[in-house]
């Protein structure tokens, strides 16, 4: 999906005016959630299947009444993808799953890195995960958990 260039610049001034601004390293301490709402199980073969729930607004419902689509859609990940999800469990920051992307598949860190950031990228925009991060210390107050939703596009 292409992002146009004007919900690109609103996404960046609302993190702007926020004041949430993220480093390299905050980002490989980010630990990935998994969406509450989304369904999953995993096969016997170590395929997880996601069962997306349709949403709730009326221009969904009523096209889905007219189409007569289905109230989710089924998701089926490869064997890394399913191994990346089995991660997000909020325990595991982005850079120990790097890591173990590494030893798992034999890879190095470069690649690695490269290649499970742009499918975080892709399953936040979806609003398949979310990400849990420490708040600055500058802040002056405790570090706590700071749960940032996806601000691209829609919730599931």
């Amino acid at each position: 999906m292409i992002i146009n260039p004007i919900t690109r610049f609103l996404v960046k001034r609302r993190l702007k005016k926020s004041g949430l601004t993220f480093t390299k390293e905050d980002q490989l301490k980010a630990k990935p959630i998994r969406n509450s709402l989304i369904k999953w199980d995993k096969s016997e073969n170590n395929i997880v299947t996601l069962v997306v729930p349709q949403k709730k607004t009326l221009w969904v419902r009523v096209v889905s009444k007219v189409f007569m689509l289905p109230g989710s859609r089924v998701v089926v990940l490869d064997e890394v993808g399913s191994f990346v999800w089995a991660l997000c469990d909020g325990n595991n920051s982005v850079d120990s799953i790097i890591r173990n992307l590494c030893n798992k598949y034999k890879l190095t860190r470069k690649e690695a890195e490269i290649s499970l950031l742009s499918y975080f990228r892709i399953l936040g925009r979806r609003g398949f995960v979310g990400f849990a991060v420490q708040k600055k210390a500058e802040q002056k107050t405790p570090p706590d958990l700071v749960i940032i939703p996806n601000s691209e596009e829609k919730k599931v």
